[in-house]
């Protein structure tokens, strides 16, 4: 049997020359593999005419202990770490929309025996959350991602081996690692191959054919290289392959932070030009974001062949004991008079979640920053032999996340 210590999971961005690296502090991960199979019928026939094959649909979920890093956001959003700290160090939901990744989980079992590789390819990102469950609570992300394949490498790894083309013209790349990839089907050895340039990736296809065809790859088995065709000085090539050579693929991290608490964190909310004020007496808060994607095929072709984000929500839900009116007098559109209408809430709400390194608030480690939220709902419920609850949930369609204190602040 194959236990959670002898899973590694990695990721592999498709875009930019980010190197893939492991994903660190993951609770549990799960994937759901739709192969979308239709049974067809004829009239006078008694029995199935046949099944439809349509394009599988996947489902990746993630939980992940927050603990300060920028890494896993970067790798999704296919950017490099910034070389200074002038540079821009944030993400946001422009920066997950259309990028692209695959993601692999190494299965070793109890006795040793390495089983192979479940590997996910064409993976974004359809939503995600960071919540913040009560008081003492650890603080966690939940990530979602979807593509449409679910592949297994029994009894090999999941390699992608990148380099930089030097000259214009054909280029060839002999494989780091100087052994043959497995050959996954008759002549098969090279699972994908990628191409970067500037700002766009490209997924190149094989040449079958016996010459060359313009933005095509050919793998050589004699002297175990690829040779991608059309490409230009600086740009990126990223070969993907299996092989039973086995490498390193996890070193534990003992340099960030194990995790961090909810009594690590604080919560500010601002709103229209009135100053600042910190939430308190907060029992929970959830960020939760949804990406309304609009992946598009083409007749021909199996593969989705263009990504997009029509409609991003990001939605805010605050618990709160019910003592007093501290948060809808913050909310409130008038505080001159002791009189509060939800109705006159105004659009105009920012908030922002500060995560430090300890509950003495000295040390900032990384931040959440909402503006335009919207009131949507708001709630107080009432038990026997308890206090009362209120819940309020707000809405916006942008969401900030950055480990430079700098960039987490209100306009």
């Amino acid at each position: 049997m194959i236990h959670a210590k002898f899973v590694w999971p990695r990721i592999f961005p498709w875009n930019g020359d980010r190197n893939p690296e492991q994903i660190d502090r993951v609770q549990d991960i799960g994937g759901d593999l739709a192969l979308n199979r239709e049974k067809l019928y004829e009239i006078g026939r008694n029995g199935v005419l046949g099944y439809r094959k349509g394009t599988p649909s996947f489902s990746y979920s993630m939980r992940q202990y927050e603990y300060g890093s920028m890494d896993f956001w970067r790798a999704l959003a296919n950017q490099e770490d910034p070389a200074s700290a002038a540079l821009d160090n944030s993400i946001t939901l422009e920066d997950l929309k259309s990028e692209k990744s695959d993601i692999s989980a190494f299965l070793t079992d109890d006795n040793g025996t390495f089983r192979g590789t479940v590997w996910f390819p064409n993976l974004r990102v359809n939503g995600f959350s960071m919540n913040i469950g009560d008081p003492e609570a650890i603080v966690e992300r939940n990530f979602d991602l979807v593509g449409e394949d679910y592949k297994i490498l029994e009894g090999n790894y999941f390699y992608c081996e990148k380099d930089t083309v030097i000259t214009a013209g054909p280029a060839e790349f002999t494989l780091a690692l100087l052994q043959i990839p497995i050959e996954y089907a008759s002549g098969d050895y090279v699972l994908q191959v990628l191409r970067v340039r500037g700002v766009d990736v490209t997924k190149l296809e094989e040449d079958a054919t016996s010459t060359y065809d313009a933005n095509s790859w050919r793998y050589d088995l004699g002297s175990n290289s690829v040779i991608v065709q059309t490409c230009i000085t600086d740009d990126i090539v990223k070969v993907s392959y299996s092989s039973a050579t086995p490498y390193t693929v996890w070193a534990d991290n003992t340099v960030d932070t194990s995790f961090l608490l909810a009594e690590d964190c604080e919560i500010w909310m601002k709103k229209g030009m009135v100053a600042e004020s910190k939430i308190y007496k907060l029992q929970s808060i959830t960020i939760d974001v949804a990406l309304e994607r609009t992946d598009k095929r083409e007749i021909g072709n199996t593969e989705v062949v263009q990504t997009g984000v029509s409609a991003k929500t990001v939605t805010v839900t605050l618990n709160s004991l019910g003592e007093d009116f501290t948060l809808e007098d913050i909310l409130n559109n008038d505080p001159a008079y002791p009189y509060i209408d939800p109705r006159d809430f105004p659009a105009t709400i920012q908030l922002m979640v500060k995560i430090f390194t300890d509950s003495t608030h000295d040390t900032f480690k990384m931040g959440y920053l909402i503006t335009t939220l919207s009131p949507t709902a708001l709630g107080l419920s009432q038990t026997i032999e308890d206090y009362m609850q209120k819940t309020h949930a707000l809405e916006s369609d942008n969401l900030l996340i950055s480990d430079d204190e700098n960039e987490i602040v209100f306009a």
